[in-house]
């Protein structure tokens, strides 16, 4: 098998465990741009794990990047641990309040401290009071001293007369599997602090068994019972691995896919972008607007023709009380005859550029440049009361510039600026090569009447050089260039910041020239970058950011309260129909817990036949699912037919819940099957001494009832794992564990707790609550906890279904936004040159 594999979709990243790397395309319809390589790699940094289990990306930036995503997921997580170590202290407030003693009080002190710390834990985490730095270092690590010096305290305060080997090795293994389902860290951790726990709980136990010096102890007997606790742990344990494993594969797989939907998307409104600034420096964007409503709309009544017809709605419209500037360069073919070619066109692009900033200081819209004349209007689209104004010093202000360009080239040039005001028809005409215009006859008198004395004017005499203003009778005005600043505020608020009193000019839009290409960039120290900030997203540069609007995915889409499903039923069946490949991998845990139990029930009592034949039937049942699960995940491994058939129940929300169904009963079953084959005591279990039970070695059961109960939370660990099954049908199996072994335990097994809550008691257990009762409420806490985090997950995955679906139609939108503004840029330039702007990133057009 090669070390490198290279797939189009995402998905398949995580489900290799060799190396493979994927390519994210820029575009989803064109090969053509930027493409990213990602790599996972099989030697990660989790030890504890085969090497085909150990999965990084490559580069260390993007893993780096993936474990923040990772750690900001499982965050609130970590809210559902300090969950269940909060229920974890009502459990024993309530255990201890039923059959209150004095002596219990030091117990219902400590786990009322421990309740009080887990709210306000779960206050500061919830509502981010903490730092991030303790929130993301010192937070996980502190919950797990918290919890763990809870479980010690319980066994030390609660069990301190009678201690045995099964004593709170329930709620140790329960956590156990916790940490790893909760915790945000990476799993060579997670493994060291629950070993450490497990091996810590297990030591205090047998030591502290060993030294109680009673007869009717026996070091064989004890022995086994810690090895039962071992094969609990490591089998909660392993359990534990696997659902990060799972969860790990499942969170890297989403990173990618939004990874790369966000690369696309990006990447199509990056290039949108640069076409809406090509193209609202071609037309106004009310102009521009129209038109790409009535290109929709055209289309949409044409959607049986392949091609779009041309356009035949003229967009004209009557603008009233406008300024228009027009300015020509005096002494241009002077210019021209002293500098070359290329050197002429550099120092336009220079001086027109530098036009253009001023334009968008003074609110102006430039209509075009012909040849040496600058061409635009002032109050058009929105209206200025002060257009007028604004257009004078747009005209002092090129005057003013023109002279950097008489300087350097040492020839006679100078502006020549007309400004006039009136009503004006403004729009585009023809189909095709679209160019902005105006069309008046314009009378600078009008403008002289808009500027309110504020500047000095001068007869224009433009009669004299132009025999039509003459026979009109139109009077011309120069305005008189003015000696000093303006003032503080300037003309209507407007300051001139061009002008100098040693008459220099500022310089130009200074350009280098790369490849034929001319890019322009601003050295005016007092004047700022101005970017058009209606096309430009400043959040854009930055990934990590965009990576947090899956927390914002779900507004907008309702879903029930109670089932979490859609209030969409389409939503609702293509969410039903999402396929995860990890089933077979969730079916394989039952197997795993079986294997754990039976081998548990092997230690306890090794002469129960019925374990044995349970062990073999259920394994036997749980494998042929396990099979028939993964055979759509290894499609070459399995026949064809059974092949369909896993597909079919992956995509079957009936038959997934059924299979899952089939699997937790059947594990269930085992452990009922077991417990009823257990051999009831004789004669009267609360009259019968003490030592009886305990020297029995031939009834494990008897002696250890509180096994079997463990192993209905095994069942329940097992029933967390499954996947594509909603939280519903998950709670409505914890259910059924926890009412058989409920029932088993309080009715079919009384006779059996009750003898041996009366040989290891003895005169205490009047002050206990009954073990067939504690052990229930237990079970039933721990499904309430399960069911809690189950919940969590399903609202998890279907917020990033949503967001899935969200950012599918945002990169539908911006691709459809693309082409139309594509369909009028080359409908304006040609195609050659449209394609050389869209292809270079300016910021001055």
């Amino acid at each position: 098998m090669p070390r490198n594999r290279a797939f189009s979709e995402p998905e398949y990243s995580a489900e290799y465990s060799a190396d493979c790397s994927v390519t994210l395309p820029s575009d989803p319809g064109q090969a053509v741009g930027r493409t990213h390589e990602v790599t996972v790699r099989s030697q990660g940094c989790c030890l504890c794990l085969p090497r085909f289990m150990r999965l990084t990306f490559a580069p260390e930036s993007l893993e780096n990047l993936y474990q923040t995503y990772f750690r900001r997921q499982r965050h609130e997580t970590l809210l559902v641990l300090v969950v269940f170590a909060a229920l974890f202290d009502s459990y024993i407030i309530v255990m201890c309040a039923v059959v209150y003693t004095g002596e219990k009080l030091a117990s219902v002190v400590v786990a009322s401290v421990g309740l009080a710390s887990d709210i306000l834990l779960y206050v500061l985490c919830r509502y981010g009071l903490l730092p991030d730095r303790i929130s993301r270092r010192v937070v996980p690590y502190a919950l797990w001293v918290l919890i763990a010096a809870q479980i010690f305290c319980y066994l030390g305060l609660n069990y301190a007369r009678f201690h045995q080997a099964s004593d709170t090795v329930g709620w140790q293994a329960f956590f156990s599997f916790s940490f790893f389902l909760t915790l945000p860290l990476r799993l060579t951790p997670i493994v060291l602090i629950t070993s450490v726990s497990c091996g810590v709980h297990t030591l205090v136990l047998g030591v502290t068994i060993a030294q109680q010096q009673q007869e009717d102890i026996q070091a064989a007997a004890l022995g086994r019972q810690l090895l039962a606790n071992i094969v609990i742990y490591v089998c909660a344990i392993t359990v534990g691995v696997m659902s990060y494993y799972m969860a790990d594969r499942k969170h890297r797989k989403a990173f990618l896919e939004a990874r790369q939907s966000l690369e696309v998307k990006l990447n199509l409104e990056e290039q949108s972008q640069q076409q809406e600034r090509l193209l609202l420096s071609i037309l106004p964007k009310h102009i521009a607007d129209e038109m790409l409503q009535d290109m929709k709309k055209k289309e949409a009544s044409q959607t049986g023709q392949k091609e779009m017809q041309q356009f035949n709605t003229m967009y004209m419209y009557r603008h009233e009380n406008v300024s228009i500037l027009f300015a020509d360069i005096v002494g241009f073919t002077q210019l021209s005859s002293s500098c070359s070619a290329h050197e002429l066109v550099k120092l336009l692009n220079e001086l027109f550029a530098r036009f253009d900033k001023l334009a968008a200081k003074y609110h102006q819209l430039r209509i075009k440049i012909l040849g040496d004349c600058y061409y635009c209007i002032c109050g058009l689209p929105d209206y200025r009361e002060d257009h007028a104004a604004c257009s004078i010093m747009m005209g002092l202000a090129m005057v003013e510039a023109i002279s950097y360009v008489r300087e350097k080239t040492g020839t006679d040039v100078d502006m020549r600026v007309g400004v006039h005001t009136g009503t004006v028809l403004g729009g585009v005409l023809g189909q095709k090569r679209w160019q902005y215009d105006v069309w008046r006859v314009h009378i600078s008198q009008a403008t002289m009447e808009c500027l309110h004395g504020e500047f000095d004017m001068e007869p224009g005499n433009g009669g004299d050089r132009c025999e039509y203003l003459k026979e009109r009778g139109i009077d011309s005005y120069l305005v008189v260039v003015p000696k000093g600043p303006l003032g503080k505020n300037g003309i209507n608020g407007v300051k001139l910041s061009v002008m100098s009193s040693n008459g220099n000019s500022p310089l130009l839009i200074n350009t280098t020239e790369c490849n034929g290409s001319v890019h322009t960039a601003c050295t005016t120290p007092d004047e700022p970058e101005e970017l058009d900030t209606r096309v430009v997203n400043p959040s854009f540069p930055n990934p990590r950011r965009r990576l947090r609007l899956r927390d914002l995915a779900e507004r907008g889409k309702r879903t029930n309260c109670l089932s979490l499903r859609f209030v969409d039923p389409e939503l609702e069946t293509r969410y039903s129909v999402e396929k995860e490949k990890q089933s077979g991998a969730a079916f394989s845990c039952s197997c795993v817990v079986l294997l754990f139990t039976a081998a548990m029930e092997v230690l306890i009592d090794p002469r129960m036949i019925a374990n044995y034949v349970t062990l073999a039937v259920g394994e036997v049942l749980l494998l042929v699912l396990t099979v028939c699960s993964l055979a759509a995940i290894f499609p070459r491994v399995f026949p064809k037919r059974l092949v369909s058939f896993s597909t079919w129940i992956d995509h079957t929300r009936w038959a997934r819940n059924t299979w899952a169904m089939a699997a937790i009963f059947i594990l269930t079953m085992a452990d009922i099957v077991d417990m009823l084959s257990c051999p009831r005591p004789s004669g009267n279990a609360t009259m019968a001494p003490p030592s009886s039970v305990v020297q029995s070695g031939a009834e494990g059961c008897l002696e250890n009832p509180k096994y079997y109960s463990y192993i209905a939370v095994l069942a329940l660990m097992a029933t967390t794992m499954l996947v594509q099954v909603s939280h519903m049908v998950k709670v409505t199996l914890m259910l059924l564990i926890t009412i058989a072994t409920g029932i088993v335990n309080i009715y079919s097994w009384r006779d059996i707790f009750d003898r041996y809550d009366m040989a290891r008691f003895q005169d205490y257990r009047s002050y206990l609550v009954p073990s067939k009762y504690a052990m229930t409420v237990m079970i039933f806490i721990m499904m309430i906890s399960f069911y809690y985090f189950s919940r969590h997950v399903e609202k998890l995955a279907r917020t990033l279904f949503l967001w899935k679906i969200e950012v599918h139609e945002q990169k539908e939108k911006v691709y459809e936004m693309r082409r139309w503004n594509e369909a009028l840029v080359t409908n304006m330039l040609p195609e050659h040159v449209a394609r050389h702007f869209l292809g270079s990133k300016k910021r001055d057009e």
